[in-house]
């Protein structure tokens, strides 16, 4: 359990709630647990550079995905939109004049992470952008991050032999079977996120039962699979 100078400071509560939260065991058998599927659009990809303009989050109980209590928001970056950016995801300057600054739009993201494993698609990104975005606030990210890109080519391993190269979450969710939401939505690649777990945490356990550990641990089950299957 952490608690951190911000988040015990008085009025903090949702800084206490998500420091104090008591998150999954890992040996918690992953239907049982409590997770939470994020997207962040961004200005770029440089965590010490760029800014998260957009954000979505979808909680996932019981092995469903609970889209009543999803949350979005903008969030106003200090510098320039580059026009690169706005052609990914297509929020404008404009669109965001009267929006927040990132640090007042963060706490309803905070608050329905308390207590919840991350789940993402290459988690990289969305762990340095949040892991800046929390100390900013006297947090630390708490728990691992289940990456459904990672999950996901394990599980085509499974499924066809051999190593797929990387795999874009539009691209995974037609090979499960699934509706690609609106591309570069933080909200909507979310949901696709968190539809694609529950499929790919269902098809792995069918074949060896998946907990919380095993699945955050799906990293090293691939690189097992690289070495023992190089291209």
């Amino acid at each position: 359990m952490i608690k951190t100078r911000a988040a015990v400071r008085s009025g903090d509560h949702v800084g206490e709630r998500y420091a104090t939260a008591a998150l999954p065991r890992r040996r918690t058998p992953w239907r049982q647990a409590s997770w939470c599927a994020l997207d962040f659009e961004l200005t770029g990809l440089d965590p010490r550079a760029d800014e998260v303009i957009s954000f979505g989050a979808v909680p996932i109980e019981d092995g469903r995905v609970v889209l009543g209590e999803a949350v979005r928001g903008l969030a106003r970056p200090a510098a320039e939109i580059g026009e690169a950016a706005i052609r990914v995801h297509g929020i404008r300057v404009a669109d965001l004049a009267r929006a927040p600054l990132l640090a007042d739009a963060i706490d309803p993201l905070i608050d329905v992470l308390s207590g919840r494993i991350l789940v993402c698609h290459f988690a990289w990104v969305e762990r340095a952008f949040l892991t800046r975005a929390l100390v900013q606030r006297g947090l630390r990210l708490r728990g691992p991050i289940v990456d459904t890109e990672v999950l996901g080519r394990v599980w085509l391993h499974d499924r066809d032999g051999g190593v797929h190269g990387r795999l874009g979450l539009g691209e995974l969710a037609a090979a499960l079977g699934l509706p690609a939401e609106y591309p570069h939505d933080a909200l909507a690649d979310a949901l696709t996120t968190a539809q694609a777990f529950v499929a790919l945490a269902s098809h792995l356990d069918a074949r060896h039962r998946e907990t919380v550990g095993s699945l955050a641990r799906a990293a090293r089950r691939l690189e097992s699979i690289r070495f023992f299957h190089p291209r």
